[in-house]
């Protein structure tokens, strides 16, 4: 039996490839023709950013 392929997302917050079932937010994003899901974990939900992080701005 072949073993499905579990869609993924990549998660600003953690900086992970999370299971799309585990999204709290999620968007994508294109270039060529490729599809990039990008979001937000369940678990990132509402984490105050790290120091390091208080300086990325994310623009959509």
């Amino acid at each position: 039996m072949e073993k499905e392929e579990e869609e993924q997302f990549y998660c600003v917050g953690c900086d992970k490839m999370v299971p799309s079932k585990q999204a709290y937010d999620l968007f994508r994003t294109g270039f060529f023709r490729v599809v990039y899901p990008l979001g937000c974990c369940v678990e990132c939900n509402g984490k105050q950013p790290n120091s390091a992080q208080q300086d990325i701005t994310l623009a959509i």
